[in-house]
């Protein structure tokens, strides 16, 4: 059924376009080709495919002109469960931080470091070398 629908909406798009320009063939340079061509793909789409494609086209040509369901959000806890990260206890910093926020947060997640110097040392035993 729809094979036949598909091959009058191809010759019907093939016709009009041709006779609003009465039938000159140089209309394929003016507007009415895009009645033609988009005729003829229209047509030739309806009577290559079965109903249940159709629908799919017509789904994924709505879902093409649609909002995205990824959000930043939505892609960023994806990529966390991904990797095993979640079961963990994990400190996230939401984008965007200031360099207060993260040198904060750094310092909380390691927690208190004695300060020592490069040769083992402890800080108040660490002179600045002379001369």
């Amino acid at each position: 059924m729809f094979s036949i629908i598909g091959i009058v909406v191809v010759f019907g798009a093939v016709l009009a376009g041709y006779l609003m320009e009465h039938g000159n063939l140089k209309v394929l340079m003016q507007p009415a080709e895009l009645i033609i061509i988009l005729g003829a793909a229209i047509g030739t789409v309806l009577v290559a495919n079965p109903m249940h494609i159709l629908m799919k086209i017509g789904g994924g040509i709505g879902a093409a002109f649609g909002g995205s369901p990824f959000t930043k959000q939505r892609y960023t806890d994806d990529a966390i469960e991904k990797h095993g990260v979640r079961a963990r206890t994990v400190r996230v910093l939401q984008k965007p931080f200031t360099h207060d926020t993260l040198a904060r947060t750094v310092r909380e997640v390691l927690g208190p470091v004695a300060q020592t110097s490069v040769c083992g040392g402890s800080s108040s035993q660490w002179r600045k070398p002379t001369g």
